[in-house]
């Protein structure tokens, strides 16, 4: 082997290994964050919060209590649900919401990918528990980037603190009932809810 191809090995294997530690290591705890999602504002508009209480076994199969899960009320009684779950330190709380919501009972029955809004490329579920539906939009953030992709979401935290960069992560989730089984009306609410919310997602959530 020439002294070339070894050096091009040994510079191979140290990338590998930095990026094999920052992908292990941030993942144990989340500790100090400094972004805190509960205040996200209540007030967004038109729409007025309400928070909702999350149970200890969630907090810890997600590994944090930075989270929030709350409802979203317009003049007109339509409601959305709002859940982030957002750290600094651990990547293993954004995982993938069909987890936790065939865990809760309910059927994943459709799934399919859409442009929620111009910037935000998401992912849509219907959602089915009995004779209730529902329809849930959402999609990951790793700092300025939001994408419906969880792999691309996870490469990007990684390799930025390979490379030094604190980059957080987090998991952006909308719902709502469908209503006299009109599910595009449904998914209007939750186009309309998105559109307002992103600005303040991008301000809240670095």
């Amino acid at each position: 082997m020439s002294n070339k191809i070894f050096i091009l090995v040994i510079l191979l294997l140290v990338i590998i290994a930095a990026i094999s530690m920052a992908a292990y290591f941030p993942g144990r705890v989340d500790i100090g964050a400094k972004t805190k999602v509960a205040d996200f504002p209540l007030a967004i508009g038109e729409w007025q919060g309400r928070d909702l209480p999350v149970d200890e076994k969630s907090y810890a199969i997600l590994e944090t209590r930075n989270l929030i899960m709350r409802d979203y009320e317009n003049p007109a009684g339509e409601v959305v649900n709002l859940y982030i779950v957002y750290s600094e330190d651990n990547r293993k709380t954004s995982h993938p919401p069909e987890v936790c919501i065939l865990g809760e009972g309910m059927d994943v029955v459709e799934k399919n990918s859409l442009q929620s809004t111009p910037g935000i490329k998401a992912n849509l579920l219907k959602i089915e528990k009995g004779s209730a539906g529902q329809l849930a939009v959402y999609w990951y953030k790793a700092g300025d980037l939001s994408t419906n992709d969880y792999l691309r979401q996870q490469i990007k935290i990684t390799a930025d603190r390979a490379l030094g960069k604190r980059t957080s992560g987090a998991l952006i989730r909308l719902s709502t009932a469908i209503k006299e089984e009109n599910q595009q009306a449904a998914l209007a609410l939750l186009q309309a809810f998105a559109r307002q919310i992103e600005q303040q997602l991008e301000k809240s959530l670095p």
